[in-house]
This record gives C-alpha cells, structure tokens and sequence, in this order.
C-alpha cells in the first residue's frame, strides 16, 4: 500500500483556492533544504519513469512533507508523482508551475509564483491550518467551492524567488485595515497560522501592505526594498472561526 504525502486543498472562486498549511519554517530554511530545491528546479520535476525526480529530500519524512508543498504549488490537481519504490505519493493541486513537470523551471515568473505559495505554505507553529490563496495566476481559481465564503479574515500577502540567482529573497505585509483599525499585533493574533513576522519563518516583514503592494484588477503587485516589481504576489485569508478573539468592531 502507498502512502499519500499531500495538502488536502479544497477549491476558490475567482483566483482562489483553499489550501492546507502547516510546512515547518526551521526545515524550510535550513540552507540544505534550500540547496536541494535549487537542484530540484534545475531538471524535470518528473522522472523518466514517471516518478519525482531523484533529490536528498525523499531520504527522510521531513524531506518528503517539504516536496509534498512544492508539488502541492506546482503541479495541477490529478497530477501524481511517486517515489522510486512506488511507496510514496505527491499529489499537485494549485497548478502553478505546471511546465516544470516536464522541464527545468526556468521561467522568472513560475519561480516567483512557486515562491508565493511555498511561503504561504509556512507556519511557525508547525499547525496546520487551511488557508484561502488568491492572487491573478489563472490555476488559484479553477475549481469554485461554496465554504470558500467563510475564509474572511485577512491574513498576509507574501512574494519573493527562492529560485534567484543572488540567493532567495522572501516578503511579506499584513493587512492594513484590521491591523490599523484594530490596532493588534496580527502575529500574536493568529498564532495558529501566521509566519510573516516571526523570526523564525525567515520573511522579511514590510508591514502593512499599503507600503509595497498596489491593488490592480483586485489582485496585489507588490515592490521589495529594493525596487523589484512583483506581480506575483499571494494573499490568503483565514477562516472566520479564527477571528473570533478580535474586538467586535475588528472582526470580519
């Protein structure tokens, strides 16, 4: 019998889809890990054979959670990759990557949306908490789900390369209408699920995201510190349970 190592995402509407987040942030950025993702993006993520393409990461349990989050980003819902043995199954579902399944994950473009989503992916509790991603990329809303509805309380935009040349750049901003209306330190708020301020989670935090991110045709594009554009930008929202604790008039 194979075991299955993957999120369980459920669906969106209009550029959304809902994903489950719970990746370990000390193992993400392990510089090892990073290294081997690196490696990863430099060939097919698909073998020759069918399976997921050779890499350190399926040597250990950790490893194999790690890859179940880039192929969760990657690859399209319905695509499967499996272990050399055939023991271990790695399911796809946002899709946006989906060229990488059969080539080196060149394009800037694709590197930056994987980004997004694996950063998203990130919980510095280790919790795992189903998130709502949006963002202009076509796959975060192809399959509409009806409890999409219920994911109101607004959580992070995140953006960067972890594939870049230089080394990784990783961003995040928080909301800026609950965080100044409320005047809360979201981090403490949503314990359960944020990772866009701890130290911990290894992203750089700008704030509120009026101060990087622009909105165009209701989605984010966002500016790094140094001036980089980024149309490839994600934001998620939480489920309304999880706002629960705010003050009546911060609530969603």
């Amino acid at each position: 019998m194979s075991d299955d190592v993957r999120d369980q995402p459920g669906g969106g509407e209009e550029n959304q889809i809902i994903v489950m987040n719970g990746n370990d942030p000390v193992f993400f950025w392990q510089p090892s890990t990073q290294q081997a993702l690196r490696a990863l993006s430099e060939a097919p993520l698909r073998g020759a054979d069918g399976e997921l393409s050779d890499t350190p990461l399926l040597a250990h349990a950790e490893g194999r959670r790690f890859l179940s989050y880039v192929v969760t980003c990657a690859l399209p819902e319905g695509d499967v990759l499996k272990d050399a043995a055939g023991t271990v199954s790695f399911h796809g579902a946002v899709g946006l990557a989906s060229e990488w399944s059969s080539g080196a994950l060149r394009d800037v473009a694709s590197q930056r949306w994987v980004t997004a989503c694996l950063l998203q992916t990130l919980n510095k509790l280790g919790m795992e908490v189903e998130v709502l991603m949006t963002g202009r990329h076509r796959s975060l809303g192809e399959r509409p789900d009806a409890s999409a509805s219920d994911y109101t309380t607004p959580d992070a935009t995140m953006f960067g390369n972890l594939f870049h040349a230089d080394g990784a750049v990783a961003f995040s901003c928080t909301d800026t209408e609950v965080s100044t209306t409320c005047d809360i330190d979201l981090s403490q708020h949503m314990a359960q699920r944020l990772c866009d301020q701890s130290p911990t989670c290894g992203v750089t935090p700008l704030g509120p995201c009026d101060r990087s991110c622009t909105d165009v045709d209701g989605h984010p594009s966002c500016r790094s510190p140094e001036g980089d554009r980024y149309a490839e930008a994600i934001s998620t929202y939480v489920h309304s349970t999880l706002s629960l604790g705010l003050p009546m008039e911060c609530s969603p």
